[in-house]
């Protein structure tokens, strides 16, 4: 996974996530792996006083992945978006926070690594993310779109011969119609029933992963055909969710 450089009370640290579960991580931090165990979450039986509000604690801001050539900021490793304090059209500085992501009970915000606009936001709050995956498209004088490679002359091509069996098949619209798992969780609610008409964006269900719960939404519009999971149900990455007609 991607490496981090960390900055700690004064002192530097190279950190990696080696490998990651909903019972423990490993993470290798100057040259050194270290196992960390994942506890059952039993905040729910402290007794809380009135008005006292769950502690998250921060960690260091993260630098996402960012491509000059297409202004795509993604996801610096996997997480669920906590808040997105700007909006479209909203003028950012490099280094202004511009999304807050949870990952391993931890809130760390993303900054902007260049001066530019918000042209585009592809997440919603409370939405599960790879890492990787595209948050936000910026645009701006330091987005440069890479160079076209010179245009060849035009030479007649010879027609594609297709073995049998080999020839490729028409593309089934059917596919792009189903909502699958991103990831292995479970089910902690439903917020669509079938036969309902949604719209793209509109939340489909709600899934337990990593210990934090997150919307995942309808990539889609239509009318709902199938609704392939309930209540408490597990699910592995890649199991059909929620199927729409078409």
């Amino acid at each position: 996974m991607k490496s981090y450089k960390l900055l700690i009370n004064g002192e530097r640290y190279d950190a990696r996530i080696v490998e990651y579960t909903s019972s423990h991580a490993k993470i290798n931090i100057n040259g050194h792996d270290y196992l960390v165990q994942i506890e059952e979450d039993h905040s729910s039986d402290v007794p809380r006083l009135e008005g006292q509000q769950k502690a998250v604690p921060m960690a260091p801001h993260f630098d996402s992945g960012f491509d000059l050539g297409s202004g795509e900021m993604r996801a610096p490793l996997p997480g669920v978006i906590v808040s997105i304090p700007v909006k479209e059209g909203d003028e950012v500085k490099a280094g202004q926070p511009i999304m807050i992501i949870e990952a391993m009970k931890m809130e760390s915000e993303i900054a902007s690594p260049i001066d530019a606009k918000v042209a585009k936001i592809m997440v919603k709050e409370r939405a599960l993310v790879q890492e990787g995956d595209t948050l936000m498209i910026l645009e701006g004088e330091q987005v440069k779109p890479a160079a076209k490679p010179p245009r060849r002359p035009n030479r007649p091509q010879a027609e594609p011969v297709y073995q049998s069996g080999n020839a490729p098949s028409p593309t089934s619209g059917s596919g792009d119609k189903i909502l699958r798992a991103p990831i292995p969780g479970t089910i902690v609610e439903v917020k669509a029933s079938s036969g309902q008409m949604v719209k793209e964006g509109d939340v489909a269900l709600v899934l337990e992963a990593m210990k934090m719960e997150s919307d995942i939404h309808f990539s889609h519009s239509g009318r709902i055909s199938k609704i392939h999971v309930n209540k408490g149900d597990s699910v592995q990455e890649g199991d059909p969710l929620i199927e729409l007609e078409g």
